[in-house]
């Protein structure tokens, strides 16, 4: 199954955990903890309750909580409890197109592919409309066998945007950064059509591949001269919040604040349209070296916000966002699009 950032905040600071009704992010927390458990059925119990007692924050939560319990069940092995969770995802009032294509991709693999194409043709005409789709689409055809179809709707997707004057100075274009334009849609339906044709298909590049290579290295410069973002790895957070706990309100109170934080702050600037952007991993011990070497106090926010800029004139920055199956850049050996990726949603 897969994930998709949805509508991307602005970069404001860290998210305050809800007190009362629980968020996307608490939900993904609670999630999370999954991985670590033998038997995920008290993870999965959690999430349903907390929509059916009327504790999430609002219908997309629901909907989210609900594709949480699809995904961790199917990982279980149990795929008619999946598909049942997925079924609720897909019905619920705040669901969207990565709820229904996770809800395709099982009936599919449930053996209800006449079903299954119909909910997936039904997503076809968001590939024209919202990047995002086509990542959402194009896994869920290709993990339940169905690559080859998503091959063929990416393609004919990319050259009907090109038809239609995706190029043209004059094509439309938002100030929103919830709204994209036909480029951003084009490059989106682009790379993953690519990286279907590389990892699953095999197949030799088109002009299509080629023109995918033209938009990435146009976007991508050798050198990172965008923003970067200082963060810090989990063992230097915690060195940092025990010298100095009021900087929790700027860096999150514990590790997956912070690194939940760093991860929306970057998508909210990629989706205002800023290209190279990148990390720079701190360290408490060099903090404190660049306060005594400059006479400076180590407590001082000004002294955090100097050691960052220094940073940033000499140390070379992480490139963000990492590929979707390539490790995530918190360090944690999971899988991006496992880990930070769906940090991202607010």
């Amino acid at each position: 199954m897969v994930w998709r950032p949805s509508s991307f905040p602005p970069a404001i600071g860290w998210r305050v955990p809800s007190e009362n009704l629980l968020t996307i992010d608490d939900l993904d927390a609670i999630a999370f903890r999954s991985a670590d458990e033998t038997d995920p059925a008290p993870i999965v119990a959690e999430l349903v309750a907390a929509v059916e007692q009327g504790r999430v924050a609002d219908d997309e939560a629901a909907a989210h909580a609900y594709l949480l319990a699809a995904e961790i069940t199917e990982q279980a092995g149990d795929l008619p409890a999946a598909l049942g969770w997925a079924e609720k995802a897909a019905t619920a009032p705040g669901e969207d197109g990565l709820s229904r294509a996770c809800y395709a991709e099982l009936l599919v693999k449930s053996g209800r592919e006449g079903e299954g194409r119909e909910v997936f043709d039904a997503l076809r005409p968001e590939l024209l409309q919202d990047p995002h789709a086509a990542a959402y689409v194009g896994e869920a055809l290709e993990s339940c066998g169905l690559a080859t179809l998503a091959d063929e709707w990416l393609s004919e997707t990319a050259r009907t945007l090109i038809e239609d004057g995706a190029f043209d100075e004059d094509a439309p274009g938002s100030d929103d950064a919830d709204d994209f334009g036909p480029v951003d849609v084009l490059y989106a339906v682009l790379a993953e059509r690519h990286r279907i044709r590389e990892e699953s298909l095999e197949v030799p590049h088109d002009e299509l591949d080629g023109l995918f290579h033209e938009m990435d290295s146009a976007a991508d410069a050798p050198d990172l001269d965008g923003q970067v973002l200082l963060f810090w790895p989990e063992a230097e957070l915690a060195q940092v919040l025990a010298r100095w706990p009021e900087r929790a309100d700027i860096y999150g109170k514990a590790w997956d604040e912070h690194r939940a934080g760093v991860e929306r702050t970057l998508a909210g600037w990629s989706a205002t349209g800023a290209t190279h952007l990148g990390l720079l991993p701190a360290s408490a011990d060099a903090l404190l070296a660049y306060a005594s070497a400059n006479d400076l106090n180590p407590s001082n926010p000004e002294t955090h916000a100097d050691y960052a800029d220094d940073l940033a004139d000499n140390v070379p920055a992480t490139e963000w966002p990492p590929q979707r199956n390539a490790e995530c850049w918190c360090a944690s050996g999971a899988k991006y699009k496992k880990c930070c990726l769906p940090r991202s949603r607010g």
